[in-house]
């Protein structure tokens, strides 16, 4: 768990990222501010990083992307990479878009383009709700939510299956989509009596739970009215359903 926190900076949490390994896969879930340094500080190279996965295009989500595109220009060493290895970027309908508008629209960072030719090697993915994908040996699907024309991703590769929802309101197409998961990672962003904008609280993250019964359920993205409060989550979710409940930290890492 690289980042487990929202835009506002707290002790323990900073906006959002998750890195993956499962079969020979490694990739990125989000790509928040702060992700490349957190890599450095966990001793994970993002030159081997297969592919990002984008869940919406907001600023917290998104923003070491074009750092982490740049970078695999290079060795590890600093020097220009002759060949280098692909890197896939995977992400709801937009993804286009958002490219042509950091990269080929603004001439402070076309560079990237005309200089770096960073499009020979990066792939982009537009994905398609519930199509099966495979990358690596790991299989994946991703359905919409409700967040900012955003999705949520499965992954499973025959030995466990991970869903992230990605910042959202509850959404029964994500609960279906989650149901029998060995993993949710969902966000808890505000108390629920506090509840802003399309986002989950404690109490609607118990009932989500409840619906989709995972095996381990791991709390992310949450601000800092969460600070010293984290048990209430806890509470919550052992209340409604009885599973493994894991309040994300930066830098944690977690394994199955």
């Amino acid at each position: 768990m690289l980042g487990a926190g929202s835009i506002v900076p707290t002790t323990d949490r900073f906006c959002t990222a998750a890195y993956l390994e499962a079969s020979e896969a490694r990739i990125l879930v989000d790509c928040g501010p702060g992700t490349l340094e957190k890599m450095r500080r966990m001793g994970i190279s993002p030159h081997n990083v297969d592919a990002v996965f984008l869940t919406h295009y907001h600023l917290d989500h998104v923003s070491d992307l074009l750092p982490l595109i740049k970078l695999r220009a290079y060795t590890p060493t600093g020097e220009p990479q002759r060949s280098p290895k692909t890197l896939k970027v995977i992400g709801p309908p937009g993804l286009t878009e958002l490219l042509n508008h950091l990269i080929h629209s603004n001439k402070f960072f076309e560079y990237l383009e005309s200089i770096m030719n960073y499009r020979k090697y990066t792939a982009l993915t537009t994905v398609e709700e519930r199509r099966e994908y495979e990358i690596c040996g790991l299989k994946f699907s991703s359905v919409p939510v409700t967040h900012s024309y955003g999705v949520a991703y499965k992954f499973w590769d025959g030995r466990c299956s991970v869903v992230f929802s990605g910042d959202t309101a509850p959404d029964w197409r994500l609960i279906e989509f989650a149901r029998g998961a060995d993993i949710l990672i969902h966000e808890c962003s505000f108390p629920s009596d506090s509840l802003i904008g399309q986002h989950t609280g404690e109490r609607e993250l118990a009932l989500i739970v409840a619906e989709a019964r995972p095996r381990l359920v791991v709390v992310t993205h949450l601000y800092p009215a969460w600070n010293g409060a984290e048990h209430q989550i806890v509470r919550a979710i052992e209340e409604a359903y009885k599973c493994r409940v894991i309040v994300g930290r930066d830098l944690m890492e977690i394994r199955i």
